[in-house]
């Protein structure tokens, strides 16, 4: 093993290795011992780590050199993790830059802008920023069930129905990219972000045909996207 980064949450801590993923332990004050909780059982270059949380929803991350984004979930009834000895992987994204750096704000609980204080779910729900070698900056905000089934079918929709820059397609792009052949479909389970705010350069009667075509309204999707906007308004 070579352990370059560990990061620690309350009784956990997060460790990456720069060959064998991640691993989690856990710390017990009482016996003062780490144990292994669980493990990635695949081998993977990770770059940087770091927790996701959504409320009662604890997350890890992990990047590689391959620029994806690696999101696992410590799921002791999934089958595939074996009794919780392995990590369940529930996303992925390719970045298309080394990200070397995480950390984790909590969501903004007030609108900038009429000072209106959100949901207490929010209260509890972390947005994680990156950043990556080649300066570039971005950020994972979790979001509830219902909303991301929303954009996901506008980004779908998206896809078909705008110009992209020389005939590439954003959701072959955003595919897990890897030198060794994956024995395991992919997750994605990640918005792109750069392609949904391209929604709000259409005119109004494209906004209302695409809308029309998911089952929505304008007005429902620009919500979803400011209050996108207001949870990670801290800087």
């Amino acid at each position: 093993m070579y352990i370059h980064q560990t990061i620690g949450l309350k009784g956990f801590v997060l460790i990456a290795d720069i060959a064998k993923s991640i691993s989690v332990y856990r710390y017990q004050d009482e016996t003062k011992t780490l144990s292994l909780l669980s493990r990635d059982i695949k081998p993977l270059e990770v770059f940087g780590i770091e927790y996701i949380i959504d409320n009662t929803q604890l997350g890890f991350l992990a990047t590689d050199s391959q620029c994806n984004i690696f999101l696992y979930m410590y799921q002791p009834e999934a089958r595939e993790s074996f009794g919780g000895q392995r990590l369940v992987r529930r996303a992925d994204f390719h970045v298309g830059s080394r990200v070397v750096s995480m950390f984790r704000v909590r969501c903004k609980i007030k609108d900038p802008s009429t000072e209106k204080k959100s949901s207490s779910s929010v209260e509890k729900k972390h947005v994680t920023y990156y950043a990556s070698l080649d300066g570039s900056l971005g950020y994972l905000l979790p979001m509830a069930e219902k909303t991301y089934r929303r954009l996901l079918m506008m980004q779908n929709a998206l896809v078909i129905h705008l110009p992209h820059n020389a005939g590439l397609n954003p959701r072959s792009y955003r595919m897990v990219k890897s030198q060794q052949r994956l024995l395991q479909n992919q997750s994605r389970n990640i918005l792109d972000g750069d392609l949904l705010w391209k929604f709000l350069h259409l005119s109004m009667n494209e906004r209302v045909e695409l809308c029309r075509k998911i089952g929505t309204t304008s007005d429902q999707i620009l919500d979803d996207l400011q209050e996108a906007d207001r949870q990670t308004a801290n800087f």
